[in-house]
């Protein structure tokens, strides 16, 4: 379950805190306090995005208009929301104050009693942060010191001491009591350590005391190590339920008791809603939400007549016939299947490469049941002993979809369970089409195999030489996540529509290890000396989509009014075929449907044929084009009707690979090819490079690209002469309109 927390943020904003930060380097300067606020910002973010259940509170203390002179309470302990974050990044606009530093024990005192009040008898983890130079005077001894102690054991509160430019000398892996060395060296270290001022000192050693009597309640860290354990992603946190309870069936006698829980899911964008601009602002959230209405109506009604949606219902293509299928027989026609998790057998690991895994992680384990988790143990070790995983059908409901997962065994110290993943079948494995490629030569084929085996992911060395995994899930957050929550932010502080930078963070994802390319250095350099590499210039496309206002930026005052007008031109024929089909509904008249394709304009008629959507033509279309083709030639005199029956062609191509009936295309050309192999048509189709349609354009196709190309070289040295006379004519009578 993902815990409740509640924190109380103790910030020093004495003058020593608007002074330059030493530890920063060389770098970019920054005042002690800018890195405080950067600090506490990062939290308040990742409060906000990941930790639903945790509350924060902010106090200041050092300030000069506290009202018991030391600490002064800016936010409540409440869950932080983005006026709070926009509320601490503006501390750093204060006017500088004359004491140097707040009391920090007095405000530790006082904070540790209000965290006790507020929560009270809630279960919620407590913690504190103080941020601090040390300049602060204090009125605390020893004794007063020991009290505090005591009283935060009492409550048992965790408290994180980040000190700047203070406390340099503590060196946390020194500080362990059963190391005496250590333990002595440390403590030579912090008496003899050196201060600006007299109060750092004091506060040092007293802070010191408290730490090792707080073992267990009380850190120090360095501010720079603060900030980068801040800036670091965190995961956000999920309350842990069971998807599935229920029986695992291993035979048909033998039943485990189980529980699967969700390991690793598919990260979401959180849903936005649009809240009006025009209305009065508002901070509560469901305030001014603009509402779509979505509105069905029928395409063909002129009158646009709205549609209940208890009248509408879902259709599917059988074919190019729309299949109407109401609610009471698509439940019928689901495939019923009772829910279950049996065991199916046992396959060798190698077996299962990484690439196989499809979906989510979930881990089974067993119910709290001495003998279930006995059984499911003995099970999990018996296949990492063999090295095999196990099969399983998984049902998680009722006339849910059956899934075939594999189990991975795992076994740690403290459990012992199942990483369950989905496997694909045939039917989820997609054939993709390539062009044929050149082949290659041996040497080649060692050098990519080569930089195949450098660049494995899985099995690079590290600095001491042995193989690790890199981009674990565990240590790589969704880059996408990460800059929807920066752009929130960001919008939050400045309050305008300007989209921020991608963080360095961010892109440190985005692109791979530097490492990976040093340790591959070799095998990139052979890939280059076995290939011939050339720049390839990509050519913009002439139908390149383009914006609104990059086309009006192109064009000319006179394009754009010519363009308007044409516009107008088309919006009025469109109002009036809208008008005369309600005419025709009106009075009666049928609806003009071409079912013929006539000689005059046979294009346009097949066209419409083949678009016709109420009802299905494309196979009428296509045999009545071959017949006009047929026709257009054998009536031709001298070729008068070829142009023509060409472009009819050229257009029954493209509508056979838009409808995926290639083979009857292919066919259709092997008949011209048959039939006018010796004619002056066939040259021209040679000519003009119309060849059967290869499986790269249709998948339909049984063709190859290779065969596609082979059926228009391959000809005979008689119709290579009839082309080129062809040609010479093409000249002459050029030359003779010339």
């Amino acid at each position: 379950m993902a815990g409740k927390e509640a924190t109380l943020v103790l910030l020093d904003v004495g003058s020593s805190m608007y002074e330059k930060y030493k530890q920063g380097g060389q770098g970019k300067e920054i005042r002690r306090l800018e890195l405080a606020i950067d600090c506490i910002g990062m939290m308040i973010q990742q409060k906000i995005f990941n930790y639903k259940n945790h509350e924060v509170g902010l106090v200041l203390f050092g300030a000069e208009d506290a009202e018991d002179g030391n600490t002064f309470y800016i936010q409540q302990i409440s869950a932080p929301d983005f006026e709070f974050y926009r509320n601490v990044t503006e501390l750093v606009k204060h006017d500088i104050p004359k004491i140097r530093g707040g009391d920090i024990f007095d405000a530790l005192d006082k904070s540790v009693s209000t965290l006790d009040d507020h929560v009270k008898t809630k279960k919620m983890d407590k913690k504190i942060f103080v941020l601090t130079a040390g300049f602060g005077q204090t009125e605390y001894n020893e004794k007063m010191i020991a009290k505090l102690i005591k009283m935060i054991q009492k409550v048992d509160v965790k408290i994180n001491f980040i000190a700047l430019d203070f406390m340099n000398e503590y060196d946390v892996e020194l500080d362990d009591p059963n190391k005496i060395d250590n333990q002595e060296l440390l403590n030579d270290k912090m008496l003899n350590a050196v201060y600006e001022s007299q109060e750092q000192s004091i506060n040092s050693n007293l802070i010191y005391y408290m730490v090792q009597e707080l073992r267990n309640h009380m850190r120090i860290f360095p501010a720079n190590i603060a900030f980068e354990l801040y800036s670091q992603f965190h995961t956000k946190q999920m309350q842990a339920r069971a998807s599935f309870r229920g029986d695992f069936q291993i035979n048909d006698q033998t039943y485990l008791q189980v529980l699967i829980y969700k390991r690793c899911t598919e990260e979401r964008l959180p849903s936005l809603k649009k809240h009006s601009a025009i209305g009065e602002f508002s901070s509560e959230t469901n305030r001014n939400i603009v509402r779509n209405d979505t509105i069905h109506y029928n395409p063909e009604d002129p009158n646009m007549a709205p549609i209940e949606k208890e009248n509408i219902i879902k259709g599917y293509l059988y074919g190019r016939s729309l299949i109407p299928v109401d609610s009471i027989m698509e439940e019928k026609m689901k495939y019923q299947c009772p829910r279950i998790f049996q065991l199916l057998g046992f396959v060798e690991r190698s077996q299962i490469p990484r690439h196989y895994f499809m979906s989510n992680v979930d881990m089974v384990v067993a119910v709290d049941s001495e003998q279930s988790q006995k059984t499911l143990s003995a099970l999990i070790i018996a296949l990492i002993a063999t090295k095999k995983v196990a099969i399983a059908r998984f049902v998680g409901r009722e006339k849910a979809s059956p899934k075939m997962v594999v189990l991975l065994p795992h076994k740690s110290k403290s459990y012992s369970c199942f990483w369950m993943i989905a496997l694909p079948t045939s039917e989820d494995i997609r054939h993709f089409q390539f062009q044929t490629l050149r082949k290659s030569t041996p040497n080649q084929q060692i050098a990519v195999a080569s930089l195949i085996d450098k660049m494995d992911l899985e099995k690079l060395p590290n600095q001491s030489g042995e193989p690790e995994e890199l981009l674990k899930m565990k240590y790589i957050a969704n880059p996408t996540r990460q800059y929807f929550q920066q752009v929130v932010m960001h919008k939050a502080i400045t309050r305008t529509d300007v989209i921020p930078p991608i963080s360095p963070l961010i892109l440190e994802y985005l692109h791979p290890e530097q490492r990976v390319y040093n340790y591959a250095q070799d095998a990139i350099q052979r890939v280059k000396n076995a290939f011939k590499f050339k720049v390839n210039e990509i050519k913009k496309p002439q139908d390149k989509k383009v914006f609104w206002k990059q086309l009006f930026d192109e064009q000319t005052t006179q394009q754009v009014q010519q363009q308007i007008e044409e516009e107008v031109v088309e919006i009025n024929r469109e109002e009036e075929e809208m008008v005369n089909m309600f005419a025709k509904q009106k009075l009666g008249f049928k609806d003009d449907i071409i079912e013929e394709i006539g000689s005059v304009d046979p294009i346009s008629d097949f066209k419409k044929m083949i678009t016709e959507k109420r009802v299905d033509q494309v196979d009428s279309a296509l045999q009545q084009m071959q017949k006009v083709i047929i026709g257009l030639v054998d009536q031709s005199v001298k070729g008068s009707f070829f142009p023509k029956a060409l472009e009819c062609l050229k257009e029954m191509r493209k509508a056979c690979i838009s409808e995926d009936e290639a083979p009857i295309f292919n066919k259709f050309l092997f008949i011209l090819k048959d039939k006018y192999n010796q004619q002056i048509f066939w040259a021209q189709i040679v000519q003009q490079g119309i060849t059967l349609i290869s499986n790269i354009e249709n998948q339909k196709s049984s063709v190859t690209a290779d065969e596609a190309q082979d059926f228009l070289n391959k000809e005979d040295n008689k119709h290579q002469q009839m082309v080129d006379t062809l040609q010479h004519e093409e000249e002459d009578l050029l030359a003779d309109i010339e």
